[in-house]
């Protein structure tokens, strides 16, 4: 597929009145004074096209017989919709006049006409002229972001065959097809976003030019193509359009529709069984089967995702699966490093959700009221070092191309080893954060030593890959603050409030290389370092003089013995100084706005 194909400016920009919205003023009233400024009205309607992608209508500057929108798209400009001005004029008047039937109670609104578009929708009926026309001319602008999708989404959530998409793509299915359409334009979609968000591209795709590329309009056509009866869903493109949906939420923190269509994907698989993969079509090629297996592992781990950040529920455990995992045969790109297919990290990152599931579910049961079987009668520690011990013996039967962060180089078959082992790191980190809530009795330090480790390896992760990650990143991120959030609302020592300033400032120094790409974490960075301030002013405050010998008690002392921790920076600090909590009013202002919703997820002093 490929890549020189430069996008239209114009087809991205935002858009203004119709050509034919003309501007019209009249003449005051006599009754009026003079001096009254006179009123312009002109008309609103937008055409259809623009109506259905919810746009704004403005001219064409060389045609002026259509919009903007029309004349890049090669479409034709109609106004068939009725006026909704209209059913306020008498209708007896007007014998030509035809409005459309409205179910009663409900006022006039753009979501009145909005349904009437989209009635009777189903997976089986081609797509409306209109939108026919939309897919034909967008052709050369979609094959460049599925391009784009192969290297920058495709290593974490392969949804797509390359060679069997470009086919598809070069017979103009997404033309006729609605499904494939769908399929395609929630692709797009997710792919825009990701470039808005700074993600990597590889040397060959034209990285040095600026893309202007609009998601949103991406995201509504895929809306408009999903059918409106689940229940006659039986296309594999209409739940991978349900599973892209998804993704381009997540990417615009629209948590909302996110459980909406990972809601709406799991209730597709369980209508056809496609949980199962003896209900699958007999005819599937290979490529559609391994196809099928990505996609069905990639919204398994993200469903566990979304469970443990947003408190949701778990859909489809791994009990519940039929499907094999991903083979190495017929999955792009098909180099491999050292005789090892990238494919294998992939495979590993599921197995760690499959162990966070479990985990999360132990979790559940031991803090919910309606846990029939009381509480296991398990030693305290074993059941995390039962699960982490299980994670890392995994880990280290690895390949090693998987435990390695090098730079990346923009090679598309090399950088893919480089996503890997950066997802890897950042499943692993959201699963020591999860343990250590399996720990009942955990303490300040073994929270701040988690804290230290996690960010510690998001520093050793390159930029790049963690733009890659994009904004769930934000959200593993999140759960550092919730930890860091429970520790500063306990009592502290001062040199435990010291090793918590240095770890904010830290986590402030991770947001700050990542809020110039993901627009989610802006002024997250800055608010961080106003409260590590405030915190530093406070103990500043309470810092004790030194004693009558000299001695202050939280200076660093090279002995060791009784009473001392060993801190960070390997150095020996007493801390038989006295407990104290900040004041609520220090933290009360501190608007952190990624921390995790999950109740389980807490820790209780």
């Amino acid at each position: 597929m490929g890549c020189d194909i430069e996008l239209s400016p114009s087809s991205c920009r935002p858009l203004g009145p119709h050509p034919d919205s003309t501007i019209h003023s009249f003449a005051p009233h006599d009754a009026m004074p003079n001096t009254r400024p006179r009123r312009l009205l002109r008309n609103s309607k937008a055409c259809d096209f623009c109506h259905k992608r919810r746009i704004k209508c403005q001219p064409s500057s060389l045609d002026s017989t259509r919009c903007q929108n029309c004349a890049d798209f090669d479409l034709v400009c109609e106004f068939t919709r009725p006026s909704r001005r209209a059913r306020s004029i008498n209708t007896s008047n007007a014998p030509d006049a035809n409005p459309e039937p409205r179910p009663s109670g409900r006022t006039g609104t753009a979501e009145d006409t909005w349904s009437v578009a989209k009635n009777d929708r189903n997976s089986d009926q081609p797509l409306s002229s209109t939108w026919q026309r939309f897919a034909r001319a967008s052709t050369p602008v979609v094959k460049k972001l599925l391009c784009l999708y192969q290297e920058i989404v495709h290593p974490i959530f392969p949804f797509f065959d390359s060679v069997h998409l470009e086919q598809r793509i070069g017979r103009l299915e997404h033309v006729h097809n609605r499904s494939f359409f769908c399929s395609v334009m929630a692709a797009c979609a997710v792919t825009s976003a990701r470039l808005r968000d700074g993600a990597l591209r590889s040397s060959t795709s034209g990285a040095e030019k600026p893309f202007d590329i609009v998601p949103e309009a991406y995201y509504c056509a895929a809306e408009e193509a999903l059918p409106d009866d689940l229940l006659h869903c039986h296309d594999f493109d209409h739940l991978r359009g349900y599973a892209l949906l998804a993704l381009a939420s997540i990417q615009d923190a629209q948590i909302a529709a996110m459980q909406k269509y990972i809601g709406q994907y799991f209730t597709v698989l369980a209508i056809n069984n496609w949980h199962d993969e003896a209900c699958w079509p007999q005819d599937l090629s290979i490529e559609e089967i391994e196809e099928r297996r990505r996609v069905y592992w990639s919204m398994y781990t993200l469903d566990v995702y979304s469970a443990i950040v947003w408190d949701g529920c778990v859909h489809f455990q791994e009990a519940h699966a039929k499907v094999c995992y991903p083979g190495v045969a017929n999955v792009q790109p098909r180099a491999s490093q050292d005789g090892t297919h990238w494919i294998v990290g992939w495979n590993f990152t599921t197995d760690l959700y499959r162990i966070l599931e479990h985990d999360l579910s132990r979790l559940r049961s031991r803090s919910s009221k309606f846990a029939l079987g009381g509480r296991p009668s398990i030693p305290p520690g074993s059941l995390i070092v039962s699960s982490q011990d299980l994670a890392n013996e995994l880990f280290s039967s690895l390949p090693a191309v998987f435990k390695q962060l090098p730079p990346a180089t923009g090679d598309v078959n090399q950088d893919i080893y480089g996503f890997q082992a950066a997802n890897i790191q950042a499943t692993m980190a959201l699963a020591r954060i999860v343990y250590l809530t399996l720990d009942e009795d955990v303490d300040l330090d073994k929270k701040c030593s988690v804290v230290s480790d996690v960010l510690s390896t998001f520093h050793q992760v390159p930029n790049a890959y963690l733009r890659a990650i994009s904004t769930p990143l934000i959200y593993h991120i999140g759960g550092i603050g919730t930890i860091l959030g429970s520790v500063m609302e306990g009592p502290m020592s001062y040199s435990s409030c010291l090793r918590v300033r240095d770890l904010l400032l830290s986590m402030a120094a991770l947001l700050e290389s990542l809020e110039a790409v993901l627009h989610q974490s802006a002024g997250a960075a800055q608010s961080l370092r106003q409260l590590v301030s405030r915190v530093q002013e406070y103990m500043d405050s309470r810092e004790p003089r030194a004693t009558e010998g000299g001695d202050d008690v939280h200076r660093p002392s090279n002995l060791s013995g009784e009473g001392t921790r060993v801190t960070w920076d390997n150095a020996i600090l007493n801390d038989l100084s006295p407990q104290f909590q900040l004041p609520e009013e220090l933290l009360q202002d501190w608007e952190w706005p990624f921390t995790m919703s999950n109740n389980y997820l807490s820790f209780q002093f």
